[in-house]
């Protein structure tokens, strides 16, 4: 995914994003994650979306999300940015905090509308 692609993407997603910022190959702790995230994108299918952007060329916009290192992940929700993960992490992290993130949000409509 190019940085074009993403910034549609993640504007236009009914559901949270979540941006995996790593490399195919040469970094053992991208290697280490790869199979958790696979795991992760099975268990948030129809949920959350999850890509993959190249950490290398996209380092000014990893930075911008104060992606430092490589595997970063960040979570987006109707275009902004909820928060950044940076390695060291784990699949069991990233699902916690996503699936926090997916309880908030189901739960601000049907308080809205109870107001």
């Amino acid at each position: 995914m190019n940085a074009s692609e993403f910034y549609e993407l993640v504007q236009s997603s009914e559901e949270p994003v979540l941006v995996e910022f790593s490399v195919m190959t040469g970094c053992f702790r991208c290697n280490d994650m790869r199979p958790q995230v696979q795991q992760l994108r099975d268990d948030l299918r129809g949920r959350v979306e999850i890509v993959r952007m190249d950490y290398h060329s996209n380092q000014t916009l990893a930075a911008s999300l104060d992606a430092t290192v490589c595997p970063s992940y960040v979570l987006f929700s109707h275009g902004q940015p909820l928060w950044t993960q940076n390695y060291p992490s784990s699949g069991g992290l990233l699902s916690s905090k996503a699936s926090q993130q997916l309880t908030d949000n189901s739960q601000s409509p049907s308080e809205n509308r109870s107001e």
